[in-house]
């Protein structure tokens, strides 16, 4: 038990009874969610979850909201007639559900109107992973408003929205008012301001276990990791830009390229990677969590070249595993990296990996930084959050 809940905490009604909503089932959000019900369920808490595979995200956005709203009809309905009666000691002892916890690429607005009896009255939490008002475009053609309403319209029908940094939270309702202004009339006034006063920042968890079980495996030559998926957003590009120029200058490191391919770029990714040679001594996603933290355990130096990014938790798992972090000077890594952990410049990423190529990184330096996101430390404040919302 945590020592932030107290035996009457859990006493006081029967399990707080959660909907999860999670159309993109998959990577950290997965990771996230399966780590909080797993942790948040001795604390008093039972979860359903609805959730959708990781593909297609804009279709996510657009169309998860009905599946979602079909399956909790059903479910309560189910419920309701297996307790015809509601479920005394609960918190709302007629509803199959006490909160509703979604994740970013809900409408949860949608969702809502669409459940309509199953969830009337039942209060509601959205998690912002991202948002769209900051999601850089590569061409503005493809810039489909709906997207960025949805976040927008999802924050208004939430009670509470969480945002995993202050970057992320900052930036959304940075841009709201300018976005409201494409409207032709009838724009929204307050918008922003109303969700500010519902709005905190959480970071996402992570589970430290695979890395603490995993024995470092370091070699004689520094080896620098790129753990992302491979795709625009993130910025391969940058990155074998970066470490092609050391390999011309003659030094001697090794090269990790792990992360999910998606078709648009894997050949890009498999031909740059290609040209390294033997440098090269890993290309794709790991494929277990035990493997990956047995790739960050046999590197020195973990590189973002991120365009688009509001945590990072890759970054954060390679702190933690020991390697020194080298990100850029934007996005969210301002406020989570001090500034000789980061570049703004093609030629200072450059500079910088040549520097701990040459004199060493010192091990375990960053592991301070990620220390401070693991489950132990943030499910406490999640437990307390979600519990007072449920409570309204």
């Amino acid at each position: 038990m945590c020592a932030d809940v107290t035996q009457a905490d859990l006493t006081e009604v029967g399990p707080i009874r959660v909907l999860a909503l999670e159309p993109y089932y998959g990577g950290s959000h997965r990771a996230v969610l399966d780590g909080l019900v797993e942790r948040l369920e001795p604390l008093g808490f039972a979860f359903d979850l609805l959730t959708l595979p990781p593909r297609k995200w804009k279709w996510r956005m657009r169309g998860s909201a009905i599946t979602m709203a079909e399956e909790a009809r059903a479910f309560s309905a189910a419920w309701r007639q297996a307790h015809p009666e509601g479920e005394a000691g609960r918190l709302r002892p007629e509803r199959a559900w006490d909160l509703v916890y979604a994740s970013t690429f809900v409408n949860l607005a949608e969702f809502i109107a669409l459940a309509g009896d199953a969830v009337a009255g039942v209060p509601r939490m959205m998690y912002f992973h991202e948002n769209q008002l900051l999601y850089p475009n590569r061409h503005t053609a493809e810039w489909d408003y709906q997207f960025a309403l949805t976040n927008i319209t999802s924050a208004l029908a939430a009670d509470r929205c969480l945002f995993n940094t202050r970057y992320n939270l900052d930036g959304f309702l940075a841009e709201i008012p300018g976005f409201l202004r494409e409207f032709p009339d009838h724009r929204p006034k307050g918008v922003a301001e109303r969700i500010a006063a519902r709005s905190e920042v959480l970071a996402p968890p992570f589970d430290p276990a695979p890395f603490d079980a995993t024995p470092v495996t370091r070699g004689p030559r520094p080896r620098i990791v790129w753990p992302h998926r491979w795709e625009h957003d993130k910025d391969p590009e940058a990155f074998f830009a970066a470490v092609r120029a050391l390999a011309a200058e003659g030094l001697g490191f090794e090269v990790a390229v792990a992360g999910q391919a998606f078709r648009e770029t894997e050949s890009l990714v498999g031909d740059a990677a290609a040209a390294l040679g033997d440098r090269l001594v890993h290309l794709g996603e790991p494929g277990s969590r035990e493997d990956y933290a047995a790739l960050l355990a046999s590197a020195d130096i973990a590189v973002s070249t991120a365009r688009n990014e509001f945590f990072g938790l890759a970054m954060i798992e390679a702190c933690y595993a020991g390697c020194a972090p080298v990100v850029p000077d934007r996005l969210a890594y301002p406020e989570l990296y001090p500034v000789d952990m980061r570049y703004g410049t093609h030629e200072q990423l450059v500079a910088r990996l040549r520097s701990l190529i040459v004199e060493g990184p010192a091990p375990g330096r960053a592991r301070g930084i990620a220390e401070r996101y693991t489950f132990a430390r943030l499910v406490p404040r999640y437990a307390e959050i979600m519990r007072g919302v449920a409570r309204e």
